[in-house]
């Protein structure tokens, strides 16, 4: 990348979307906003390079002859307006937050009318406010915020008259308010707290007394965020995959109930479960689809903009053992634009041709896999592991076409395997029992004296293998197709 590319001006714009990019253009057109007429002419010449900035070829130079076509090159002077640009484009982006937070523009302006004592103005808006924010059928938590600062603001405000009053429920009403905020933030970090514990090694947070506190001070609070959080704090080991698959029902069922920060936590935390219960094989990877189908229609995959590669690739292989394809080709089509931009085309790559694979287009499947050079180390492994499924289902359709590409490329994967620097130990030994149980069952396969006990004692006994499901629906299908 040029020296210009990576500037700072030019790495804030391009995050910008088409309409963000117009609004700048408007913005700094503004005599409100912009004084300098070169930062208008800055953006113009840039514009044609939006949004991939990947033209090598154009310097410094060349841009600020294209701004000021009869101005002497000067390397200061043009760092010096990248440097004012990038500031304009700090301040642009301050104010497009602004006109969208309604929450922040009455905060100020009710911050700026008490300051110049402007207490007619001030109570009317405040109260129109405060009303607003309590007829929400759902609120943000922003909202509950908000409720707090502007309870506070009258409470506080320097006339006494309303605050001295009998009955007033102004100081009840934020007690209320920050008593929520604190359970609902409170509760978010216990959960936290207790999946480190659960996934991270030599975490051990002390959640205990914490968990006591927040159980007797939620008691008598109603709000649904707060019952999921009550039926979560619940689980118990031994009880869990019920109590999970409660969680997800009701969590289902109140969703529309909740903000979108508490749906997109409680999905995440959801999520988080089922691979915990997976992982020891308590439930079926089935058990993930609701929750992805909720996800994905509104909205709540993407983490700041971005689709983890985990969620990508589980996602797809939910859908697919479901024989959901539709909603295969939505995640296909939605969200691989999200992820890292080095790992886009591995995964479309492989999300395709495992798609092709559990359709059994084994042909176009394999075509798929061995036409794509695989550059990452996760897409490495888990291709060769698809593509020695598709050799293996090959096989079963036509043994003697496909016996012996189906023991070159167990070669081809071992020895990949073993050469491996990046793979754990673990991870190799997981892989090399996968593709040794592969051999294994393709020659009991073609054995003419077969021997049904030596199939079942093939996959007896591991612990630490790749794959092990599948395994065992290959086995029990060659058990079938041999008896």
């Amino acid at each position: 990348m040029s020296s210009l590319f990576s500037s700072k001006f030019v790495r804030i714009v391009k995050t910008l979307s088409p309409e963000e990019w117009k609004s700048f253009e408007l913005w700094l057109k503004s005599p409100w906003a912009n004084s300098n007429k070169n930062l208008i002419r800055l953006l113009d010449k840039l514009k044609k390079y939006y949004p991939d900035f990947t033209d090598t070829k154009l310097s410094k130079e060349k841009l600020f002859k294209q701004i000021l076509p009869d101005g002497k090159f000067s390397l200061r002077r043009m760092n010096n307006l990248l440097s004012e640009g990038y500031l304009a484009a700090e301040r642009f982006l301050v104010f497009q937050n602004l006109s969208h937070n309604q929450n922040l523009q009455k905060n100020l302006l009710t911050k700026e009318l008490q300051g110049r004592s402007l207490d007619e103005w001030f109570f009317r808006d405040i109260e129109e406010e405060v009303e607003r924010l309590e007829e929400l059928p759902v609120k943000e938590w922003e909202d509950h915020l908000q409720l707090y600062q502007l309870h506070r603001r009258i409470y506080h405000h320097p006339s006494q008259s309303r605050r001295m009053q009998p009955g007033e429920l102004t100081i009840v009403k934020m007690d209320e308010e920050l008593d929520l905020l604190y359970l609902l933030e409170k509760a978010a970090i216990i959960t936290e707290k207790t999946f480190r514990n659960r996934i991270i090694k030599n975490e051990n947070h002390d959640i205990d007394r914490d968990l006591r506190l927040w159980q007797v001070e939620s008691e008598n609070i109603n709000h649904p965020a707060i019952k999921l959080y009550k039926m979560r704090f619940a689980y118990q080991e031994d009880s869990m995959v019920e109590q999970f698959l409660h969680l997800r029902k009701v969590f289902i069922e109140s969703f529309i109930k909740t903000n979108k920060k508490e749906q997109k936590m409680h999905l995440l935390w959801l999520l988080n479960d089922a691979f915990y219960l997976i992982k020891r094989k308590k439930i079926d990877l089935a058990e993930f689809f609701p929750l992805y189908e909720l996800g994905v229609s509104n909205d709540l995959l993407l983490q700041h903009g971005m689709m983890t590669r985990v969620t990508y690739t589980t996602s797809i292989i939910v859908s697919n053992s479901l024989n959901k394809f539709e909603f295969t080709s939505l995640i296909i089509e939605k969200y691989s634009k999200f992820l890292l931009k080095e790992i886009q085309a591995d995964a479309i790559s492989w999300a395709k041709a495992h798609t092709a694979s559990k359709k059994k287009q084994y042909d176009l499947a394999l075509q798929l896999l061995l036409s794509h050079d695989f550059a990452s180390l996760y897409f490495k492994k888990v291709t060769r592991v698809l593509t020695l499924q598709t050799y293996f289902e090959l096989f079963l359709k036509s043994s003697s076409s496909y016996y012996l590409y189906l023991l070159s490329f167990c070669d081809s994967f071992e020895k990949w395997v073993q050469r491996e620097k990046l793979l754990s130990q673990g991870n190799k030994e997981a892989y090399l029992h996968f593709i040794q149980k592969c051999r294994s069952l393709a020659k009991i396969y073609l054995d003419v004296d077969f021997n049904e006990q030596k199939l079942l004692d093939v996959l007896s006994g591991e612990s630490n293998i790749e794959a092990f499901k599948w395994l065992t629906e290959k086995q029990e299908q060659i058990r079938v197709l041999k008896s």
